[in-house]
């Protein structure tokens, strides 16, 4: 079976990915991919490591460290790419929870504009610590595998510095460093930050870092501009954005599910 529509789906968090992506798999004939949390499709090959990264970026969460949360997030990035080649062979259409190259262009950029020390001080120990040893190790394997060095700090600062350049560089380094490419379309899911604020308090985990109103404020800023500048400088990327606000998810699901079914196969399905 060959795909014939690679999609992303994005936006701030709160704004119902999940459960969008969720109900897609559901009707049984897209597969699915999740960028950062592959733990959430249970039949992954690596869901144990994934939730292994979950713990790992809970721990700099509550330590509130921009370099070790983007340390994580680069490691959980790094395994879309067999995640994808894998699915690819289960369904014509593929659509992917987040991108490796799509969200980073929005998320590099609102994390340089958090407050941080440019030291690690004992975090990196104290992060070590926070996690569960047989994940930790299963992480530090990871990064070991993913950057020959055991010591997460200078990922993630080398990721703030990344998030001053043009697009370009960010796509060209994920790019390279997740063995990846753009999708054929994107698909932005749009809500207002205090809407999407509310639905994240609701749940059961602790916050991430970056969910206030004002970086999530920054991070829908940034998603804007990324997909602007993907709009005028790859038109092989279709844009689409569909407004949630008032919508309930069966109805979002239908909006992504047209944005995202080639044209000849809107009517195969039923």
């Amino acid at each position: 079976m060959t795909t014939e529509m690679r999609a992303a789906v994005v936006g701030i968090d709160g704004t119902g990915k999940t459960t969008v992506l969720r109900r897609m798999r559901e009707q049984g004939d897209i597969a699915v991919v999740h960028a950062i949390r592959a733990h959430d499709d249970p039949d992954s090959p690596y869901a144990a490591l994934s939730r292994a990264l979950a713990g790992a970026s809970a721990a700099a969460d509550a330590l509130g460290r921009v370099q070790l949360k983007l340390a994580v997030l680069y490691l959980q990035l790094c395994l879309y790419g067999p995640a994808e080649r894998q699915a690819a062979r289960e369904g014509r259409i593929l659509v992917s929870d987040r991108h490796p190259l799509i969200d980073p262009l929005a998320y590099l950029p609102m994390f340089a504009r958090a407050e941080r020390e440019d030291t690690p001080g004992a975090d990196v120990e104290a992060w070590w610590r926070r996690q569960e040893p047989r994940a930790a190790r299963a992480v530090r394997d990871w990064l070991v595998t993913r950057t020959g060095s055991a010591d997460p700090w200078p990922v993630g600062t080398d990721l703030l510095h990344r998030a001053t350049r043009p697009p370009q560089d960010i796509l060209d380094h994920f790019t390279r460093s997740c063995g990846v490419t753009l999708p054929n379309a994107v698909v932005l899911l749009d809500l207002p930050v205090e809407d999407a604020l509310a639905r994240t308090r609701g749940r059961e985990s602790r916050g991430e870092l970056h969910e206030t109103a004002d970086l999530l404020s920054l991070a829908r800023q940034h998603y804007d501009a990324a997909l602007d500048w993907l709009a005028r400088t790859r038109p092989e990327v279709t844009v689409h954005r569909v407004d949630c606000r008032g919508r309930s998810a069966a109805e979002v699901t239908e909006a992504v599910r047209a944005a995202v079914t080639p044209r000849g196969a809107r009517g195969a399905r039923r």
